[in-house]
């Protein structure tokens, strides 16, 4: 028999879709272990309940080489409470060069991918802002992730 290596891109779950009704302040996901060359995450965001001044911003974080810091690779565009359904995606790629260097101490703006960063481990977070008094946003962030 021969085997031939798994080339196929990996499907993953970073959150599972749901409900994410209340102020909530840099809230993060298991931290999944993954090796790639590549990723392609999907933000969909299925339903939205809230008001316009609500918001929730996703971000996709990975771990540095010193196996401690976090480094925001992707801040999706920031979602308004009153939006309609909408999926963003964003694509990280190792063979991606930086022409500069990076301050790592701060996050993306909101709609900005760094596609040269990865590392070991990626890990969603999340923070809402409720401004009214229930928002609410259903959303999920899954990956394809090419190894």
């Amino acid at each position: 028999m021969i085997r031939v290596a798994n080339t196929e891109p990996l499907p993953v779950t970073l959150k599972a879709s749901g409900a994410t009704t209340t102020a909530v302040a840099g809230a993060t996901g298991d931290a999944q272990q993954y090796s790639f060359k590549r990723a392609c995450f999907l933000l969909d965001v299925t339903a939205s309940g809230g008001h316009a001044g609500d918001t929730l911003d996703v971000y996709v974080d990975v771990l540095g080489p010193d196996g401690t810091t976090w480094l925001n690779a992707v801040h999706f565009t920031q979602i308004a409470g009153n939006s309609a359904a909408i999926q963003h995606y964003a694509i990280l790629d190792s063979t991606n060069t930086a022409a500069t260097t990076f301050n790592v101490t701060s996050d993306c703006a909101a709609g900005v991918t760094k596609p040269y960063l990865f590392g070991s481990q990626i890990r969603p977070r999340w923070t809402m802002v409720d401004a009214g008094t229930v928002g609410s946003v259903t959303w999920s962030l899954k990956a394809l992730i090419e190894r």
